[in-house]
């Protein structure tokens, strides 16, 4: 019911944003090709956001310094900000999530804050990559099959199928349904917000500054929901892991006493 509800309300929103002479719709255009290969709006502006983080990471570390400043420390800041969040959520194994974990929250980020520039919706091949379905349902697919090798590798094949049916069947619809939940949840307020803005640009252009603020807000909030969901996710997966770890540190500790 609540994919339903977001549908309908993400088809209103779209029809009437048409209506007012729009022009966003859920459908991709192609922008160019590399031979065969069609390349989409969104896969360009999707590369026009790895650009960025590949640009701000190595000014980050042209000329690293023992006592940072600058964008090195913004981009310690960031780093440790997500160690603090993996550690507190995960424990020390959740640490190498770090790689995983951060890049998509800055990936999505610098997408749906590149989104809400004037360029986006208005030059032809700009468009927020995150306003785009498969984009959303690719990241989550990734997710969901690195969460199930990392299963595989803490519990064992054995372990991992008998967790799938036992003692609920169901679990296997459970797991089938996050990437789902991912992909709609990001993709739906994603491309909603930019709707929202668009139509009220066509009919009160002196308040559209209002809903543009809520759009950065909302793509901020999109951005910490999908990694904190992934973290959890992959959380779930090492669990029989990190009960072995902790056993394994108690009764040393016990030993050492």
């Amino acid at each position: 019911m609540q994919f339903h509800a977001m549908a309908t309300e993400v088809a209103a929103l779209a029809a009437e944003e048409e209506a007012h002479g729009g022009a966003i719709t859920p459908v991709t255009h192609t922008f160019f090709h590399i031979g065969p290969l069609a390349i989409s709006d969104t896969v360009f502006s999707a590369w026009v956001s790895m650009a960025v983080l590949v640009i701000f990471s190595l000014l980050v570390t042209r000329n690293m310094k023992m006592v940072p400043s600058g964008l090195q420390n913004a981009g310690e800041m960031i780093i440790e900000a997500w160690l603090g969040i993996l550690e507190s959520t995960a424990g020390k194994p959740g640490r190498r999530f770090l790689p995983i974990v951060a890049t998509a929250f800055l990936f999505i980020l610098v997408s749906n804050l590149l989104g809400t520039t004037p360029f986006y919706g208005n030059v032809v091949g700009f468009r927020s990559a995150m306003s785009d379905l498969n984009l959303t349902a690719a990241m989550a697919v990734a997710v969901f099959f690195i969460a199930q090798a990392l299963a595989i590798r803490s519990n064992g094949v054995g372990g991992y199928l008998k967790h799938l049916v036992i003692p609920n069947p169901l679990e296997i619809l459970t797991e089938l349904s996050r990437p789902l939940s991912l992909s709609l949840r990001l993709f739906g307020n994603i491309f909603a917000g930019g709707v929202l803005v668009h139509t009220m640009l066509g009919l009160a252009p002196f308040i559209t500054f209002a809903f543009l603020g809520l759009e950065i807000f909302v793509g901020v909030i999109q951005s910490l929901i999908f990694s904190m969901l992934t973290l959890v996710f992959l959380s779930i997966a090492i669990a029989h892991e990190q009960g072995e770890h902790g056993e394994a540190e108690a009764e040393a500790a016990s030993h050492h006493h």
